[in-house]
């Protein structure tokens, strides 16, 4: 049982940190933030103790670390698909710019 809760809030430092990162880089949400915050952790937690449930179920060290390989990214992917921004594009459509500008010109 230990294991396990400690297991969990290191799977959560990563989608902690991208809320706090998207918080501070892509701050014009408007009041859209007050629903997405709790919302985006009500998932991520979701996600996490999914991942714990189902890792505990299996014995291959192999199988558990894809498991977890796979679960931390797809709540780093979530937390930026619901960070809402106000008036400016979606946080993946500013990032894919950011990222991508210098390849289409």
């Amino acid at each position: 049982m230990k294991k396990s809760v400690i297991t969990f809030f290191f799977a959560m430092i990563p989608s902690i940190a991208t809320l706090l990162l998207l918080i501070e880089y892509f701050p014009y949400t408007g009041l859209g933030r007050v629903v997405s915050i709790p919302i985006t952790l009500f998932f991520n937690i979701t996600i996490l103790i999914i991942s714990l449930f189902i890792t505990e179920k299996l014995k291959s060290r192999v199988f558990k670390s894809l498991i977890w390989f796979a679960a931390i990214p797809i709540s780093v992917l979530v937390a930026i698909y619901l960070h809402p921004q106000e008036y400016l594009p979606s946080v993946l459509t500013q990032l894919r710019e950011l990222i991508f500008s210098h390849t289409t010109k």
